[in-house]
């Protein structure tokens, strides 16, 4: 497919494959799937192996062909289905037909920002949610910010079965020490990574939220973490360590370490009051859609280039202010992929954009919506 710049609009049925789409347009932007960690499920059933390939061009710089392939579940191989032969492991990431040194090489060479039903999330659910934004969107503009995220993971994890043996008398306390410093080397950036990503989206979601709403909400992001506000990266150190000094007791009596970036989380309201709380459903949906369309513009802000914007059914439960607001940010974009089974009436008016169909896993230009329903 070759998509032109502006509104992409793909309708057709559930389970036509509109999904899917987005999906592999972001798998080879973050080598990632938005519905699975588990990148096996991705290829289809029956097959040994699987491929998503695009060709991004960009306002500045060259263009980019970046291809993911992946093996599949099945094991046996059909006759002339044998994966290729630079695929040795369990995924490949090729760059311009080069294969790419680790996987993470591609993040940041083709950004996207999706939004799905399943980002209410961001707003009502865990935690862990909401950390998965910031990382994933801090990884596009930063490219350190993958390799301070794999340290400080491996730190927690080494710190932590340490800590469990220390309570068991197995291990001294001073094994502690290598690890220790290496949790906070990688904290203190990452901390300091998200803060400044969330002061620079925090006024553009609250922006965007007014222009969905028609000024009637305000929307307030509050980084609440044990290093927030700390200051420079020596003050956090300092900080850190304090606070794992204070905490270590506790830690050893639970076995895992009690501060630090990976129990971060975004307060996020309205007119001062808990969405994750108190929000209506329409109230959660538009604050994550604001979310995600304020990362969109913070990563072109910070990256020089807007990202692509992929939006998977995002009309369905968008009243008609909402959805005339949401039409008319999305002029300020690039290109965008949005995707509707049942078009509504104002999207259908979309006679600006790009008509596509979907139907038994083929896609077919349309032109407009009543071409479509024909």
């Amino acid at each position: 497919m070759d998509l032109p710049p502006g509104p992409n609009l793909f309708v057709g049925p559930n389970a036509s494959g509109k999904t899917s789409l987005l999906e592999a347009v972001l798998l080879l932007a973050t080598t990632k799937s938005p519905r699975t960690t588990y990148d096996r499920e991705l290829v289809q059933w029956g097959r040994s192996w699987g491929q998503a390939a695009g060709r991004f061009e960009f306002d500045s710089g060259p263009p980019r062909a970046i291809a993911v392939t992946l093996q599949g579940q099945c094991s046996s191989r059909p006759e002339g289905e044998a994966p290729p032969s630079y695929l040795t492991g369990a995924k490949c990431v090729q760059i311009d037909g080069q294969v790419a040194s680790s996987v993470a090489r591609v993040v940041g060479e083709a950004p996207a920002v999706l939004f799905t039903p399943d980002d209410l999330e961001i707003v009502k659910g865990p935690a862990g949610v909401r950390r998965r934004l910031l990382n994933m969107a801090i990884a596009q503009i930063t490219p350190r910010y993958l390799a301070d995220l794999h340290r400080y993971r491996r730190a927690l994890r080494q710190r932590n079965e340490l800590l469990k043996q220390v309570a068991q008398d197995k291990a001294d306390g001073a094994s502690l020490a290598p690890w220790t410093s290496q949790l906070v080397e990688a904290g203190v950036r990452i901390s300091a990574d998200r803060e400044q990503f969330l002061n620079q989206l925090s006024p553009v979601a609250a922006q965007l939220q007014s222009q969905l709403t028609g000024d009637t909400e305000q929307i307030g992001i509050c980084y609440s973490s044990s290093l927030a506000g700390a200051g420079d990266d020596q003050q956090r150190e300092a900080v850190f360590r304090e606070q794992l000094d204070r905490q270590f007791d506790r830690e050893l009596q639970r076995g895992a370490t009690q501060v630090g970036p990976h129990r971060d989380d975004v307060e996020i309201t309205a007119d001062g009051r808990s969405l994750r709380r108190f929000g209506s459903q329409g109230q959660q949906r538009t604050a994550a859609l604001a979310l995600k369309l304020a990362e969109a513009q913070v990563i072109g802000r910070r990256r020089g280039e807007l990202p692509i914007l992929l939006l998977d059914d995002c009309f369905s439960e968008l009243d008609n202010r909402r959805t005339g607001g949401l039409l008319e940010l999305l002029g300020s974009f690039q290109q965008v992929l949005v995707t509707s089974a049942a078009p509504s009436d104002s999207l259908r008016k979309a006679d600006w954009a790009a008509w596509y169909g979907l139907a038994g896993g083929e896609i077919r230009q349309a032109q407009g919506v009543a071409a479509i329903d024909g």
